[in-house]
């Protein structure tokens, strides 16, 4: 009886280059996943506030369409709530001139407030006279939430060139039509 032969076969090693690469694959599919989890968490929503919002320089805001040009004492009266106001959001009523898209504000004042936290304000309605709402969120959230959106739809019926505006930090807001 022949004994089974057994067939041995060479197995060739992988080349050098094709283990680097191997390699850089494994690396990036893990920084990718790793880039997924973080992203999705509460960074995205910071990231999203930086990219959505402007910065105000010189008591100015530039947003896409609109041009917020504040006189010194709102803005300084703004700047003095924000420091004031840290630990809850807060909102004002923004008034002014409007010229084309220019909007100049020459004063502001601060609505009933009816419940703060340090993620929501509820309000008494800014008047007729008021072009703006302002009010602040958290720490570079710059993203209106659709009950900001609802309260600005509500507003412009009344006042159809009425904006939102969300400051997430005392230079950073984003703005709403």
């Amino acid at each position: 009886m022949n004994e089974p032969e057994e067939q041995i076969e060479e197995i060739e090693e992988a080349p050098l280059w094709k283990k680097i690469v191997i390699g850089i694959i494994g690396v990036f599919l893990i920084l990718l996943t790793l880039s997924l989890t973080v992203l999705s968490g509460p960074v995205s929503g910071i990231l999203e506030g930086v990219i959505e919002s402007d910065k105000i320089e010189n008591n100015v805001v530039i947003s896409d369409e609109i041009t917020l040009i504040f006189d010194d004492a709102p803005y300084n009266q703004l700047q003095s709530l924000y420091d004031k106001e840290q630990k809850v959001e807060f909102s004002v009523c923004l008034q002014g001139t409007i010229n084309n898209d220019k909007y100049q504000v020459t004063s502001l004042y601060q609505p009933k407030m009816f419940e703060q936290t340090f993620n929501h304000v509820q309000f008494e309605k800014c008047s007729k006279e008021s072009f703006a709402i302002l009010h602040t969120h958290p720490y570079k959230s710059c993203i209106a939430s659709d009950t900001d959106i609802k309260t600005l739809k509500s507003s412009q019926k009344e006042n159809p060139a009425m904006l939102m505006i969300v400051m997430c930090d005392p230079q950073r807001v984003s703005v709403y039509r």
